[in-house]
């Protein structure tokens, strides 16, 4: 119990404050694993050696590096990071060159070469870094050829059959590095995956989060513009039935009939905003199918409008061409919105004493609304920004356009997968076009 303490202790030195998500803190944790590893062989290969060669020097060697790797963690418990990771790097490659020189060409001790590349992988992240260590490597490499050669430090000499034994344990010692590095590599490697994984999901929710915050800025946008048109009509009723009385004027019939008519404009955005309130996080953003009366809807939205009209002495003439359904299917609410804003859009700027159309035709697999004023039109060069967002004119006819209302409309359109035009007619005015797809019947899951 106290053994598998002590080597909790030395596995986590400097790194049992860091979360586990942290890249760093694996490989921190895998130079002390190293450093621990190479301690425990370093003790056995060390003896094993001496034993089978007689040399002090190896045994002198291995035991020298056990206390420098010993260093190594001690170097991370203090939280000096890149020291050790240098320093153990170096205690790699020096302790490689002593024992090659040692136990000689036989021992095959080239190997750890292997390791040692290995290493460079695992330990650096900066390119220059690894790419000097590596020709650090080469270097020890083209040492130990050349010490092999000409002997600058003479190897051990082995009983007969001794340097087989001395071999395979070289062997065996290397291959548990190795297999040792790519397990330390490998695991690094799968954290990073799933910290990218993380954070690609992280970023997907982020970016969902965002366009929920889209949506519902965009709702709310758009039911305050309709709430501020359909109450501006029913203050300015009362404000004019106001000064009749203050100037001594009896409230006539058609006020009173201009204020309901108001109100019923007022009380319609009102109900459209507690049915789209309704909907999942209160986002315009899902179809919600159903068979409805077109013409019905079309009628209701126009009788609300009348007073509006009114104002400009103006009417509202609606044509639907022979043949179309009396139902069809569609998302209600989205498409008599359209038909309300375009509607109120083409009221504010028809010509007083003009005629509003509204035309309802169905094609081969599609049906079309258009409404026409007869105003002014709309200048060529407005015409490309007509449905962004905040642009508008402020003017006489118009004094407090937001210029979000065509937008919506707009934006609408296209999640019922729907095509808005406009143009100048060459009589004066602007007309709108919405193409619908004509749905045949009720997608149900």
């Amino acid at each position: 119990m106290i053994f598998k303490t002590v080597l909790d202790r030395l596995r986590l030195a400097g790194a049992e404050h860091l979360p586990e998500y942290d890249v760093q803190r694996g490989i921190w944790i895998g130079v002390n694993v190293m450093s621990i590893s190479i301690v425990f062989l370093n003790a056995v290969s060390g003896i094993l050696f001496y034993a089978l060669s007689h040399h002090l020097a190896i045994l002198i060697g291995a035991f020298a590096e056990i206390g420098l790797v010993l260093g190594v963690i001690a170097l991370n418990g203090r939280r000096r990071y890149q020291l050790a990771n240098v320093t153990f790097y170096s205690i790699i490659v020096l302790s490689t060159f002593y024992f090659s020189a040692i136990l000689g060409k036989t021992s095959e001790t080239q190997l750890m070469i292997l390791f040692i590349l290995g290493l460079i992988y695992f330990l650096f992240r900066d390119i220059k870094t690894r790419v000097f260590c590596i020709v650090i490597t080469l270097i020890l490499l083209v040492a130990l050829e050349a010490n092999f050669v000409y002997h600058f430090i003479p190897a051990t000499n082995y009983r007969p059959g001794v340097d087989l034994a001395v071999r395979y344990l070289v062997y065996a010692v290397v291959i548990l590095l190795v297999l040792l590095i790519f397990y330390l590599y490998n695991k690094n490697t799968n954290l990073v995956i799933q910290l990218y994984s993380y954070s690609k999901s992280i970023g997907a929710s982020l970016k969902s989060e965002e366009r929920l915050n889209e949506l519902k800025n965009l709702f709310f946008q758009s039911i305050s513009h309709d709430i501020r048109g359909a109450y501006f009509g029913v203050s300015s009723v009362c404000l004019l039935m106001k000064l009749q009385t203050d100037a001594g004027q009896a409230i006539r019939p058609n006020d009173i009939q201009q204020l309901m008519a108001a109100s019923d404009q007022y009380k319609f955005v009102l109900n459209n905003f507690i049915e789209l309130s309704k909907f999942k996080d209160a986002t315009i953003d899902q179809i919600h199918l159903e068979v409805f009366n077109l013409k019905e809807e079309i009628e209701k939205i126009a009788e609300i409008h009348k007073y509006v009209a009114n104002l400009k002495d103006s009417k509202i003439q609606m044509t639907f061409a022979f043949g179309f359904p009396k139902q069809i299917v569609g998302d209600k609410l989205k498409i008599t919105r359209i038909v309300y804003n375009l509607l109120s859009n083409a009221l504010k700027f028809t010509a007083p004493h003009s005629t509003v159309n509204i035309t309802v035709e169905g094609l081969v697999d599609t049906w079309r609304l258009t409404v026409r004023d007869q105003g002014n039109g709309i200048p060529v060069a407005r015409i490309k920004k007509l449905f962004l967002p905040y642009e508008t004119e402020v003017s006489a006819i118009n004094p407090e356009g937001v210029g979000i209302g065509l937008y919506i409309t707009k934006y609408i359109a296209d999640l019922l997968s729907a095509r808005i035009t406009v143009h100048n007619e060459p009589q004066g005015g602007a007309c709108f076009q919405v193409e619908f797809p004509m749905l045949k019947e009720l997608v149900t899951g």
